[in-house]
């Protein structure tokens, strides 16, 4: 009995193991089946043989629908802006956007200056970043993208418009207004000289003109005489000795005759 005691305890404790096996099996596949995708896989290797968790690309994208250039000349404290909007699918987690400063120059390769958190967006939907400044420079905007944005092992990100503050003082625009006065002042006197050499010179082409139409009469006067003067007929010395001779012997004959 004591042995049949005994093989029956062995045989339930192994079937009280079986069901906790089955129970665990049967908790783990629910477990996979109800959670999502998002964070349910190892994403890649680094160089090192670590592997890092990761999550699908939700296929959202950002962009900042506004290019260009937006200058701010107030004074005080200024509240920067920049809208960015989701193109792509619905995002599935919060991302990061970082401020950039430069003083003088591109604010892309200037100083970070904050970092601060984006909430997820839905698709066509945008949200508008601010951050509050007091100092003169050139600011821009960086969203960072999704961390496996189109799965090609790259950290992607977005650039927003430059935003360029440049207060001025009292004093600078009083010299800034002095300083365009000035320089309306010497354009005029600039374009009144210039109209000046242009009389001179219109006056000068017209003597010049005047004097060698001059030249030219007295030109042409010159080569009138002298061809007045080329056109005289030459008397040749002998001819006139021919002609008295013929008169002689015609006088002498007509005496010859009267005799």
């Amino acid at each position: 009995m004591k042995r049949v005691r005994k093989f029956k305890s062995k045989k339930k404790s192994i079937f009280i193991l079986k069901l906790v096996g089955i129970l665990y099996v049967a908790i783990a596949c629910l477990s996979m089946i109800t959670t999502t995708g998002t964070a349910s896989f190892f994403s890649e290797r680094n160089q090192d043989g670590y592997v890092r968790a990761g999550v699908w690309w939700d296929g959202s994208e950002l962009v900042f629908p506004e290019k260009g250039t937006d200058p701010i000349t107030s004074c005080g404290v200024q509240t920067l802006q920049a809208k960015v909007k989701n193109i792509g699918k619905d995002m599935k987690q919060s991302t990061t956007y970082e401020v950039y400063f430069s003083k003088n120059g591109d604010p892309a390769k200037g100083e970070k200056i904050s970092t601060k958190e984006l909430a997820p967006l839905k698709s066509g939907k945008q949200a508008t970043l601010k951050f509050d400044v007091a100092k003169n420079g050139s600011y821009q905007f960086r969203v960072l993208q999704h961390p496996e944005f189109k799965n090609d092992g790259k950290q992607h990100d977005e650039w927003s418009k430059k935003i360029l503050i440049k207060c001025k003082s009292n004093k600078q625009e009083k010299e800034d207004t002095a300083e365009n006065e000035n320089q309306k002042e010497e354009k005029v006197e600039n374009g009144s000289k210039e109209n000046n050499n242009v009389e001179k010179n219109t006056k000068s082409n017209v003597d010049n003109t005047e004097e060698q139409k001059l030249e030219e009469n007295s030109d042409n006067n010159d080569q009138a005489e002298i061809e007045d003067i080329e056109t005289v007929p030459e008397t040749n010395i002998e001819d006139e000795e021919k002609v008295e001779q013929s008169e002689a012997e015609k006088t002498g004959e007509s005496e010859e005759s009267n005799q």
